[in-house]
Order: C-alpha cells, then structure tokens, then sequence
C-alpha cells in the first residue's frame, strides 16, 4: 500500500486537491483574472456599451497563436466564446468558477455551464 492510501494519512493528498477553486464575480475587474488562469491576454474591447465597458480575453493555443477569444460583458452578464469552429454567446451569467491554471466555468442560475479550458478548448453543457 503506498503511502497515498494509507486512510488517516494526513500526508496523503490526492493529486487534484492541488488544483485551487475560486469564484470570481462577473465584474469590471474578472477579465485580468480569467486571462492567467487561461495563460492569456486580457483588456478593453474597441467599443462598449452604454452601461458599462467590454472587455476581451485573448487565449492561446499551440505555437502561442490565438485558439479562443471571449467577450465579456459585465453589465450585461454575458460571455461571448470565439473558436475556430464555435461561437457561443453565453447569457445570464450567475458565476465563474476558476479551477487552477485548468479552465474557467461559466454558470447560470439554472447550472448552464460554459467552459473555457486552457489552450482555447470551448465547452457548453445545458
């Protein structure tokens, strides 16, 4: 038996347990946030909206060349997720969840989930 499965072991961690979950509100200041989790670039979108700033987060995949693209509208609660073969524009967001440096989960009031994952990987499941 390794140590890993020794029960009562206080040394004994999964590996997951390393894996950090946060929740962040859907504000003026999540896309700096989103961006390192996703290993990306974030700032402000070229227009707005009258009630409040858009900002977009820029993702990338192999050979650092952009994989995903998301929109975020704070004042509106809505993610917009660009890929090369999808786009989904995600309303009525309740809360982000940041799992690590792993993805980023996108939820709504009724448990929607929008997933965005390191390396530009889109994920919707209603």
């Amino acid at each position: 038996m390794s140590t890993s499965e020794i029960p009562g072991d206080a040394s004994a961690q999964p590996a997951a347990v390393g894996r950090k979950i946060s929740q962040i509100r859907l504000d003026d200041r999540c896309a700096p946030e989103i961006a390192a989790a996703l290993g990306g670039t974030s700032g402000l979108a070229s227009f707005r909206l009258p009630s409040g700033a858009v900002y977009q987060v820029m993702i990338p995949g192999k050979d650092e060349k952009p994989a995903a693209m998301l929109t975020i509208w704070p004042a509106i609660k809505r993610i917009d997720a660009i890929g090369p073969a999808v786009t989904v524009v995600f309303t009525d967001v309740a809360t982000i969840d940041i799992v690590g440096d792993v993805e980023v989960q996108f939820r709504r009031s009724n448990r929607d989930l929008l997933i965005i994952a390191r390396g530009g990987k889109i994920i919707v499941r209603t």
